[in-house]
């Protein structure tokens, strides 16, 4: 007679708790994630992940990850977070997205991209090198997951080109099996800020915590 395996309840626990802290993160963005919508967000992940790589370069766009012109440098600031490494710069390469990818071999991958993207004179001209980042992706055997555009008041980021922007982003995230974050449904430019485009720490935040809500459900079953 066959004996019944029967595993202890605190056993399956905490292989269930592995299971799902056992995992890793890659995250890259642009400016907005070197300051408190990335810091916020990495506190966030990194109660659920076993690693998580926070990387933003100011100024990028997916073209920039790309490094379609070899290494696209910031000189607007630089952020890298790795568990207890961490490099904040000014000036540094923006690393290729598909090199880290490779290096790093992640469960999850997070992009936070899009507003440079609206900055540019046709959002439309960005459509392959987001569908280029999506695909490596993909063929990393990754989960996707993008962050779009806040709102913004700028002369340069205008109402129009940002909904263009979210337009594009959700269709090829759609299309590419990508998890979209709508931050346009999220955020709205505070009235007394004259800058435009960039969050105060405090408005960030509260753009990172409802981020986080967003992102934790995504990535729970994987």
């Amino acid at each position: 007679m066959k004996k019944s395996l029967l595993i202890p309840s605190f056993l399956i626990l905490f292989s269930s708790a592995f299971a799902q802290e056992a995992k890793t993160i890659l995250y890259v963005g642009d400016s907005h994630s070197y300051g408190k919508l990335g810091t916020t967000i990495e506190k966030n992940l990194s109660q659920k992940a076993a690693r998580v790589i926070m990387q933003s370069s100011c100024g990028a766009t997916p073209s920039t990850w790309l490094g379609n012109n070899k290494y696209e440098k910031t000189v607007c600031g630089f952020w890298k977070k790795d568990g207890n490494e961490e490099i904040r710069s000014k000036e540094h390469n923006t690393p290729k997205f598909v090199d880290e990818l490779v290096k790093y071999r992640p469960d999850v991958t997070i992009v936070q991209l899009g507003t440079n993207i609206a900055a540019g004179a046709k959002p439309a001209n960005a459509r392959n090198s987001i569908i280029a980042m999506m695909k490596a992706i993909k063929d990393e055997g990754s989960k996707c997951i993008w962050i779009g555009p806040p709102d913004a008041n700028s002369k340069v980021v205008t109402q129009v080109k940002l909904k263009e922007t979210n337009d594009l982003l959700t269709s090829l995230a759609k299309e590419n099996n990508c998890q979209y974050v709508d931050s346009l449904k999220i955020t709205k430019f505070p009235a007394d800020n004259k800058e435009g485009i960039h969050y105060p720490p405090s408005a960030s935040a509260q753009w990172g915590e409802k981020v986080s809500v967003q992102l934790l459900e995504l990535i729970k079953d994987n």
